[in-house]
């Protein structure tokens, strides 16, 4: 009997699963897109008319959600962008090491310690302070906010949870 060939698929890109598409005509302020390449927050869109060669284009302007830094990029209105999925998760802030990494716990008293406190490269500057003022004042529980996006996680927030 002849062997049966069978066809296999390789993995697609290496962003397929962690994104989706978006008419560049639909993107909005505050929503959130890849601008070349990283996950931006919109902080301003416009929009031009049609032109000689007969598409609108949107001019896009964002903040990147993990360093904050500013990106722009052109696109015509029809064509497609990529927007990443992003996930916000709380976990409950336990310690903070000497090298600034983060004992943080979940719901099901998981233990991970591989996320560092925002610092002063960071978007919000004053962040990791507020968070270690928070955790040592001992007062009430410390959840942090972690965002996930594009295979990076960075710690976006806190709040001190009620007793």
């Amino acid at each position: 009997m002849a062997e049966q060939e069978y066809e296999t698929f390789e993995g697609t890109g290496e962003t397929a699963e962690k994104t989706f598409p978006i008419r560049a005509g639909e993107v909005k302020k505050g929503m959130t897109v890849l601008l070349k390449g990283f996950p931006c927050k919109v902080i301003e869109v416009t929009t031009s008319k049609t032109g000689k060669h007969g598409h609108a284009k949107a001019n896009i302007t964002g903040l990147d959600i993990f360093t904050g830094k500013k990106y722009q990029d052109i696109s015509p209105t029809s064509h497609n962008m990529v927007a990443p999925v992003v996930n916000n998760n709380n976990l409950t802030l336990t310690d903070i090491s000497e090298e600034g990494y983060c004992t943080l716990m979940d719901d099901n008293g998981e233990i991970r310690e591989d996320l560092k406190i925002p610092d002063e490269n960071s978007p919000d500057k004053e962040l990791g302070a507020n968070i270690r003022a928070a955790l040592d004042s001992g007062d009430k529980e410390v959840v942090v906010v972690i965002t996930k996006a594009m295979d990076s996680e960075v710690i976006t927030g806190f709040k001190l949870a009620a007793e």
